[in-house]
């Protein structure tokens, strides 16, 4: 049995319990969770989701505060070795799990789980549970139910694809398995982007600071929302809250008019991009109106202080890094636009929170490249920032920027001619390694224009 070794799978209750209390009103039938699974072998997990196939640690999204503590299920042994199995994955990954192929309902990674362990285990029937695999299709023919699975979308595994190579989970990061396949973008043969985040330390806020730097007394029921979110960092936490509208707009309500003092709100975003790491937490900052919504503070951002409008901005990007954030902002660019059209121009912008703003249009237009901004948004936008570049940016940060412009110049190819009239020379960052693929673009865009 030496040559053996176990096949698990992790199954992952997404909806928190959510599903399991309120499945039977919903449905008409008792439901027992919203499941995503991984299969786990050779000390690995493997997943699908919208970047195609990829592995990690064990667990390793449950770690990143994705999803919730996963049931683990030994299937079996396996003799297939690594090697074996890492060629079906590549042969898969560019046939049946494709990243673009990925869809919530109809092809998701309990589809993978249940072809990857009949291969493992050699077998000719399914060692997924019933209940997992078939609830899809019960939902989609339930009005009511497809109604929950729209609030519950909150996929985990892609959501830590897009999010595993930044610098957050340096430890374990996420492997996507890369497939002939996965160039092909609109950019071509330009290496796959990932989200640009912060480097946080989870265990860092410190929820219960925030009573004590208040400028007015808290209600007990106010008390008992700010502990509901001190919970999500604690380590040792007793329970594990499903955040609500209500917990939102108090911390964004707090934080707009009763903290006075500067390092108390920038933790308070710090907590608002951590948090914005949850699909439906987006989903209900989305539903938020008025002053104190997401888009209400970014009209007044230019009026704070650097690093207050330098961690909002970074806030914008942890949205950005999300499939419900994207849609959020996609809908609101109409109103992004002229402000980071504005901040872009400003003289009086710093260089940090120009960056800052050019890292959100990164994350939501070159990791999803099917996301486009509209023909006068992205000409606006993109003669700010040709104009910006033509004073060349910081070495460090050169390669976003050209990421962002062919993002905008390939939906709408006028940018290429603007840039070109104004005699934007992209060759200044050619010493940079991370930029040549991206100036040998732009270079044979110029000759097309």
């Amino acid at each position: 049995m030496s040559n053996f070794t176990t096949v698990k799978l992790y199954i992952y209750d997404i909806s928190y319990g959510l599903a399991s209390s309120l499945g039977s009103t919903l449905l008409g039938k008792q439901i027992d969770g919203v499941w995503h699974t991984g299969v786990g072998v050779y000390g690995r997990e493997y997943l699908f989701g919208s970047s195609g196939v990829s592995y990690t640690a064990p667990e390793e999204i449950h770690r990143q505060g994705l999803a919730p503590k996963p049931k683990s299920v030994d299937l079996g042994q396996t003799k297939k070795t690594l090697a074996e199995i890492h060629t079906w994955v590549l042969q898969k990954g560019t046939t049946n799990f494709r990243g673009h192929q990925y869809d919530l309902l109809d092809w998701n990674c309990n589809n993978f789980s249940d072809e990857f362990t009949k291969y493992l285990l050699n077998s000719t029937t399914s060692l997924i549970p019933e209940e997992i695999l078939e609830l899809p299709r019960f939902v989609k023919t339930t009005p009511l139910g497809r109604m929950l699975l729209s609030f519950l979308n909150k996929d985990p595994i892609s959501a830590a694809q897009q999010t595993g190579n930044n610098n957050n989970f340096v430890d374990s990061p996420m492997h996507i398995i890369q497939t002939e396949t996965a160039s092909s973008t609109k950019f071509d043969n330009i290496p796959t982007r990932h989200c640009i985040l912060p480097v946080m330390d989870k265990m860092k806020p410190r929820v219960n600071l925030i009573e004590q730097k208040c400028n007015r007394t808290l209600t007990p029921a106010e008390k008992e929302q700010l502990n509901d979110i001190h919970q999500l960092f604690r380590p040792d936490a007793t329970y594990s809250p499903m955040l609500t509208r209500e917990h939102l707009t108090l911390l964004i309500s707090l934080m707009v008019n009763s903290i006075e003092d500067e390092s108390t709100q920038i933790m308070m975003l710090e907590i608002l991009q951590l948090l914005s790491e949850y699909e439906y937490v987006i989903k209900i900052l989305s539903e938020i109106k008025g002053q104190e919504s997401p888009m209400g503070l970014l009209k007044g951002l230019n009026d704070q202080p650097e690093q207050i409008q330098v961690e909002f901005l970074r806030w914008f990007s942890s949205i950005a890094a999300t499939s419900n954030g994207r849609t959020m902002l996609i809908d609101l660019q109409d109103d992004i636009a002229p402000v980071f059209t504005e901040s872009i121009n400003n003289d009086s912008s710093t260089n940090k929170v120009k960056y800052e703003i050019i890292v959100v249009l990164h994350n939501l237009l070159c990791i999803n490249t099917d996301m486009r901004l509209s023909f006068m948004n992205s000409i606006s936008i993109g003669s700010a920032m040709v104009q910006y570049m033509s004073t060349p940016v910081n070495s460090n940060e050169a390669d976003t920027f050209l990421a962002v412009f062919i993002a905008l110049a390939d939906a709408e190819k006028d940018i290429y001619g603007i840039a070109k009239a104004m005699e934007f020379d992209p060759d200044f960052y050619s010493s940079i390694v991370a930029c040549q693929p991206l100036i040998k673009k732009i270079q044979a865009n110029y000759q097309a224009v």
